[in-house]
């Protein structure tokens, strides 16, 4: 359903919601050192989290991610965190469907739920 990116206090949020694929992390070029050994970055199903991004990493990632078709929202760093742990997209879609009420209509939909 979708591919999103978030950037909360400095920490790069890389995750898809409705049983998308997440993008393979060798998308990005090792040069930029986000998934490396010398980087400190931790993957679940649905979210990788790449922490304490410089700026210039940051530029250069949002265009391969938005290359590759992710679009970045703003999502509170608490509710990415809840998401990176439980992989419950509920709350993490009412936050993103405040900028895309569309979204919301889909989910309920594709869940079965009636207003």
């Amino acid at each position: 359903m979708g591919s999103y990116f978030s950037v909360e206090d400095g920490n790069l949020y890389i995750f898809t919601t409705m049983g998308d694929p997440m993008l393979n992390l060798n998308a990005f070029p090792v040069e930029l050192n986000l998934f490396e050994a010398e980087s400190s970055w931790r993957i679940s199903p649905w979210v990788a989290v790449v922490e304490d991004v410089l700026q210039r990493q940051l530029e250069k990632a949002q265009i391969i991610l938005r290359l590759q078709g992710y679009e970045r929202v703003e999502v509170p760093e608490r509710t990415l965190e809840a998401y990176f742990l439980e992989g419950d997209e509920r709350q993490l879609l009412q936050v993103i469907t405040v900028a895309e009420p569309e979204l919301v209509e889909v989910a309920t939909i594709e869940r079965g739920e009636k207003d």
